[in-house]
């Protein structure tokens, strides 16, 4: 073979050969798996929202006594009734009557009741609430009816309903111990006793 007719076949191989080396790459290329995109970054949560915290209840205290209240007090005792105390505000002498007043307070959140006379027994009842100074007692008061000078005669049987911080004054006059005596102890049925209580003269 001469030399160009060698040069033309050597150049058809190198084509050749250049062409496959192509398809190769292009059949490489088609062949490989399409890359994975990259996870997109995981946005953070939005913080859940606080749940209202449920509702306190207003305060069920009840209103403290007031300040003239408090200093009228000469002396504090429990009644029999849960809650309601007794506080007597005044043990005062006068032209030979000693008045005796107690303050029914309830001081618990629950209404409370207080019976001072049943129905038809005022006369067996207002003994129950009596003086005592020294050795003698004392017994209440009555006008010329015979009706006693008591708070205990409003009514046929005397009861007394206390909701709650409410009060109720009960009151009695009675027979006025001697100017010597200085103190007295009261007695109720409602009540501890009220002992020592000093006697304020007018």
């Amino acid at each position: 073979m001469d030399g160009p007719r060698k040069f033309q076949v050597a150049a058809f191989l190198l084509v050749v050969l250049s062409g496959l080396s192509a398809c190769s790459s292009k059949s490489e290329q088609s062949a490989a798996p399409p890359s994975q995109p990259s996870s997109a970054a995981t946005a953070p949560a939005a913080p859940q929202a606080s749940q209202p915290s449920a509702p306190v209840p207003a305060s069920a205290a009840l209103p403290a006594p007031s300040a003239a209240e408090q200093s009228s007090v000469i002396q504090t005792q429990d009644t029999n009734v849960e809650g309601v105390v007794g506080e007597l505000t005044e043990c005062q002498r006068s032209q030979g009557v000693l008045t005796v007043k107690v303050r029914f307070r309830n001081t618990s959140s629950k209404p409370g009741s207080l019976t001072f006379t049943h129905w038809n027994a005022s006369g067996q009842d207002n003994p129950k609430f009596y003086v005592v100074s020294g050795d003698k007692k004392y017994f209440m008061l009555a006008d010329s009816d015979g009706t006693a000078l008591s708070s205990n005669s409003t009514g046929n049987g005397v009861a007394a309903d206390l909701d709650a911080g409410k009060t109720y004054l009960w009151w009695a006059k009675y027979p006025a111990p001697s100017a010597e005596a200085k103190k007295i102890n009261f007695m109720t049925p409602l009540t501890a006793p009220f002992e020592d209580v000093p006697i304020t003269d007018k």
